[in-house]
């Protein structure tokens, strides 16, 4: 840190310089320029303790958990996403008080990755060096052959983890630059695996195996806690999951279909307020609801009352039908595509297994949406609010959503502003430059918390070396498969996909445009213009009408998604 920087200080004020011994007053114009020099020199002193980067203590070594200025670069480009921040900060408040050590590291490893113990469909990654890595485990235990392989979870679970790597590798090739080292595991199990609450099923017995089988040294007794640090689409309120944006955001083509001005403009046209119907729709493939958590167990009232219903939808179905009645409050059981679900003045959103992406969907067709409080939570749920974004039903009984309908229909206009700020909020929060900008943010904060060098293993490495009375010898370095690398190896493993299935996974999936968003702000930074806008600007251009996508293909130098 410079001298000038050192004292804490700000530096003196021009105003207080005795000026009297001069001939001639100094002109306004030189004054303030010499004032603004000495107030930015100043803040540039305090901003990176003001903004929690002015020290390291995050990880061993003395490594910094901030890229400096490309760190800045994230935050100005990310500045109208901060609302996350304090979810975010949330849902890592477990970690807080010890952070995560490498040993936390290897359990997460063992029990919730896909060569663990358990087979999870869970894909640990790091970002080292800018670059993106599938994370194998240490020495030569059980499933480090295996690298990561998808075959050992279902069809479905593999097809989401390989969703997640196009995703990860892109964002890393985005703003790799920009992101610190660490280590981390996104899972795509439906329904959280860690409940903390009374009468829930966490995991505070959990042991990892001896450092013997598996190459890892184990905490002390003592600090063995069930919080995994675990990245999951959904989480309950009880549980220590870490909420991340589902892979659905992906898929659904959300910006183009609904969210862009184009479409706002084509469901605005097509079904204005006045005409649309005063009923409540909803549809619905129908889905077992997982309701261990105690926070998420459905109460029923008519014939269901007392008793546990997995398959949610279809009783929902049968209940509104059968018992309630109503002729304008109906749940299809087919397929019913979701632009004509904007008829409805008010839908009804209905989690499955546990959070649907349906409610991302709904809350951009500008009705109202009811929603049933089923005690799950996505990523974005701290920051939508009850009567200001939906309205709820079924907190306790599915009756209430007569309440919910009835209160709709009487209140009119507050209705009408409850679905435009929804609209608007799927609008801002929902887009793919969210999705994105969240995952910076979390990266980011995440980093932080990490108490070991990411890549390595210290403390295994020492240990097998005092076990063989070598010596405690350097850094044991895991299997770090690069994701490009990492994906080819995925080819035909699946029974039943097509030989290029995972190249063409990455090809119809909805990315932003494979630029070096740290390298595009650099150039435009020496030309004057701000980081944020430069990296906006680069993206704009990528994405613009006659841009050439790229194929998709592992290793290839074009994207592996659409251009937008």
């Amino acid at each position: 840190m410079p001298a000038r920087c050192q004292s804490g200080s700000p530096p003196a004020d021009v105003n207080h310089v005795d000026l009297r011994a001069r001939p001639r007053r100094p002109p306004r114009r030189a004054l303030l320029a010499v004032s603004l020099i000495s107030v930015v020199t100043w803040w540039g002193c305090l901003w990176p303790l003001a903004a929690g980067r002015g020290s390291n203590s995050s990880s061993a070594g003395g490594r910094s958990s901030s890229a400096g200025g490309k760190d800045s670069l994230v935050a100005s480009h990310c500045a109208r996403y901060s609302a996350f921040e304090a979810g975010i900060a949330e849902d890592l408040l477990p970690w807080y008080d010890q952070g995560i050590s490498e040993a936390l590291a290897d359990r997460l490893l063992q029990e919730r990755s896909m060569g663990g113990r358990h087979r999870a469909p869970g894909l640990p990654l790091a970002v080292v060096g800018g670059r993106l890595y599938v994370v194998g485990l240490a020495g030569d235990g059980p499933g480090a052959a295996d690298q990561q392989r998808i075959a050992n979870c279902w069809p479905w679970q593999a097809e989401n983890l390989v969703t997640y790597a196009h995703a990860m590798r892109r964002l890393v090739a985005r703003w790799g630059g920009a992101l610190p080292d660490l280590e981390f595991l996104v899972e795509t199990q439906d329904a959280p695996g860690q409940d903390m609450g009374v009468g829930g099923q966490g995991q505070p017995g959990a042991q990892p195996d001896p450092a013997a089988e598996w190459g890892v040294w184990p905490e002390p007794p003592a600090r063995q806690h069930g919080r995994l640090p675990v990245m999951r689409h959904c989480k309950a309120a009880t549980s220590t999951d870490i909420a991340v944006p589902i892979f659905h955001m992906y898929t659904l083509r959300l910006d183009e279909a609904l969210l862009a001005a184009g479409a706002q403009e084509r469901l605005a046209r097509d079904h204005p307020w006045e005409a649309r119907q005063q009923a409540a729709f909803a549809a619905g493939t129908n889905y077992h609801r997982h309701q261990v958590v105690p926070s998420t167990l459905k109460q029923w009232d008519g014939k269901n009352r007392g008793k546990t219903v997995e398959m949610v939808r279809e009783a929902l179905a049968d209940y509104l039908a059968q018992e309630l009645q109503h002729p304008n409050i109906t749940y299809s059981k087919g397929s019913t595509p979701i632009a004509d679900w904007a008829r409805y003045r008010m839908v009804m959103h209905v989690d499955g297994i546990s959070c649907s992406s349906r409610i991302v969907q709904l809350l951009a067709l500008g009705s109202v949406v009811l929603r049933e409080q089923s005690g799950y939570m996505g990523f974005y749920d701290r920051l939508l609010t009850k009567f200001v974004h939906y309205v709820p039903f079924w907190s306790q009984r599915p009756r209430e959503v007569l309440w919910a309908y009835n209160w709709v229909l009487a209140n009119d206009e507050a209705a009408r502003a409850i679905a435009a700020r929804g609209q608007a909020f799927a609008r801002h929060f929902l887009s793919r430059e969210a999705v994105e900008c969240f995952w910076l943010l979390l990266l980011r904060h995440y980093a932080r918390l990490q108490r070991f060098r990411p890549g390595t293993r210290a403390v295994a490495a020492a240990a097998a070396a005092a076990r063989n009375s070598i010596g405690t010898g350097g850094a044991q370095q895991l299997v770090l498969t690069p994701i490009d690398d990492w994906l080819a190896k995925q080819e035909g493993t699946v029974s039943g996909w097509a030989p290029t299935h995972v190249a063409d996974r990455g090809g119809e999936l909805d990315l932003l445009p494979a630029v070096d968003m740290t390298a595009a702000a650099a150039v435009a930074g020496g030309q004057g213009g701000g980081a944020g806008a430069a990296a906006a600007t680069a993206a704009g251009a990528a994405g613009a009408p006659g841009a050439v996508a790229g194929t998709g293909r592992i290793g290839g130098k074009g994207a592996a998604g659409r251009a937008s």
